[in-house]
């Protein structure tokens, strides 16, 4: 996976093949210089990073079909990508399961894996289950899954740990805020869910939902500065995606 920090205006030959440590990724994040959103770390070793979006300074979207997190950030005024929704191995900016955009289902549902739905609208974020979802209750929303925190409680199971680690990209929906993560090591759902739940407690936050993200090379984490002279990023944030998940700012009066 690359991260980094890129600085605007971009370069006519910008690459993205650099690798920040751990501790440098975030100081890249948290030095966007964007006064109502946080980023921290979750855990010992610093493997999670999630950001805070209050719901009184930010408004969420679903973008969707060939998206680029650059575009999203420089282009349409987004201060925050993550990414990906899950899409087929044959190729990567097809999605696999729902995707709605402003309306229209581009992608219908599938009814194996993928267990959730996480929708837009009304300038808000929600998660529910698959059997509960019909095209009118989001203006936008993608097949997520699994459940890793549903209704406040874990929603893995243990024997989760007999399969492989993977590189993960997350959202959770809480009571005043939005948080928007990646665990940078390959690592468990089972593990991922104890320790969020774990920072929530530690925290004080009211969090009923997270939702596991396509991760490995889906994975993606892009945050642009206040200012708008740099973007902080984990993956390539320059390649489209079938799916992403935004936040920009709201406007005031």
């Amino acid at each position: 996976m690359t991260s980094g920090v890129l600085t605007l205006p971009m370069r006519d030959a910008q690459r993205f093949d650099a690798l920040l440590s751990h501790d440098g990724m975030l100081a890249a994040l948290q030095g966007s210089g964007n006064t109502h959103l946080a980023v921290a770390a979750v855990g010992a070793d610093a493997d999670v990073l999630v950001a805070h979006l209050p719901h009184a300074h930010f408004e969420p979207a679903i973008l969707g079909l060939g998206v680029a997190a650059l575009d999203a950030l420089l282009e349409n005024g987004y201060t925050l990508v993550l990414g990906s929704g899950f899409v087929s191995v044959f190729n990567p900016v097809t999605p696999l399961g729902l995707l709605q955009l402003d309306g229209e289902v581009k992608s219908e549902p599938t009814r194996h894996g993928y267990t959730r739905i996480l929708g837009a609208g009304s300038g808000g974020l929600a998660v529910i289950g698959r059997r509960d979802y019909h095209p009118g209750l989001f203006e936008s929303a993608i097949q997520v899954g699994p459940g890793i925190v549903q209704a406040g409680k874990l929603d893995i199971l243990q024997r989760e740990r007999d399969l492989p680690t993977h590189i993960r990209a997350f959202a959770a929906t809480c009571e005043d805020r939005w948080l928007a993560g990646i665990a940078r090591s390959p690592m468990h759902l089972y593990d991922l869910g104890e320790g969020l739940l774990g920072y929530f407690a530690d925290e004080g936050l009211v969090c009923d939902e997270v939702v596991n993200l396509s991760g490995d090379r889906e994975a993606l984490l892009a945050i642009r500065s206040e200012d708008g002279g740099s973007i902080a990023y984990f993956g390539n944030p320059a390649l489209p995606k079938a799916s992403l998940v935004a936040f920009r700012a709201r406007q005031t009066l």
